[in-house]
């Protein structure tokens, strides 16, 4: 009897100590991307290989006149593929202006194509998101997309993540700044990239250089799809945000619902998403 009631109270006592020293999410996610990993001496060995990599390849460039051509071919087609091709300069796409606001017209999204009236110089669009994944871990994502120069966007936003575990709070907030810019620029879609920098805060207060990408498809008056992802290594962890949410246009505002997805370095989040939004 003695050892059986021994048994029970060692595999009790078993028990609260595992759920006691259970993580959440959030910790788990934050302690990962707050630990730097060293690459040893390898790292250096690489650099000076690609530092000499690089600099017979200007040698050659230098010496070989055919291979300046070919460099030259290179950038051409890079600029095209990034910025605007030649067949694009004459085609509507190059001279598309930015909207009052999505839908205002049942022909148009986010872009409109040149006339007198219907267009805006600038325009700041202002989105929040409440994103559950459980009763245990919300949060709350809110951004400023402030478009400028037809075809460039000043995009900020902030992301703030709760979790309660076992009676304790945790939190996390990521913070991203990039700058935009529209390579597609039609009525009915548009497409983006960015460049630019995502903060992790915290206890974490690490800064990286980020990257982003996104597209809006105007499926028929009042609804559109909107989709983005942005992506940073931090102490070569990844962390990134994506979105896909369902939007519908009400005049210069809009109700969307979908899916968020984050990535805290080891820990992957998966929530719904309601939100609003306005633009100006």
């Amino acid at each position: 009897m003695n050892k059986n009631l021994l048994l029970i109270i060692l595999l009790f006592f078993s028990f609260q100590m595992t759920t006691f020293s259970q993580e959440g999410k959030l910790e788990k996610g934050k302690e990962s991307i707050k630990t730097s990993k060293s690459s040893g001496s390898s790292g250096t060995v690489t650099s000076k290989k690609s530092t000499s990599r690089r600099s017979t390849i200007n040698n050659n460039s230098n010496d070989n006149p055919f291979a300046s051509i070919l460099w030259g071919i290179a950038a051409y087609t890079f600029y095209g593929v990034l910025v605007e091709s030649p067949w694009e300069m004459n085609g509507r796409m190059h001279d598309a202006e930015i909207s009052n606001y999505p839908y205002k017209e049942a022909r148009y999204g986010n872009f409109i194509y040149t006339d007198s009236t219907n267009y805006n110089s600038t325009r700041f669009d202002i989105t929040n998101n409440f994103v559950r994944e459980s009763k245990n871990l919300y949060g709350n994502n809110f951004g400023v997309n402030f478009r400028f120069l037809k075809r460039f966007a000043l995009d900020v936003d902030y992301l703030y993540l709760s979790e309660n575990v076992n009676g304790k709070q945790d939190s996390f907030a990521l913070y991203s700044a990039l700058l935009k810019y529209y390579r597609i620029r039609t009525q009915r879609f548009d497409a983006w990239f960015g460049l630019g920098i995502l903060h992790a805060g915290s206890n974490v207060k690490e800064t990286r250089f980020g990257l982003g990408f996104g597209a809006e498809l105007f499926i028929t008056k009042p609804i559109s799809i909107d989709f983005s992802h942005k992506w940073t290594v931090i102490n070569q962890e990844e962390v990134h945000k994506t979105k896909v949410l369902l939007k519908y246009h009400l005049k210069n505002y809009h109700i969307s619902s979908g899916y968020e997805h984050f990535k805290i370095g080891v820990s992957k989040i998966k929530a719904l998403s309601i939100g609003v939004g306005a633009s100006f």
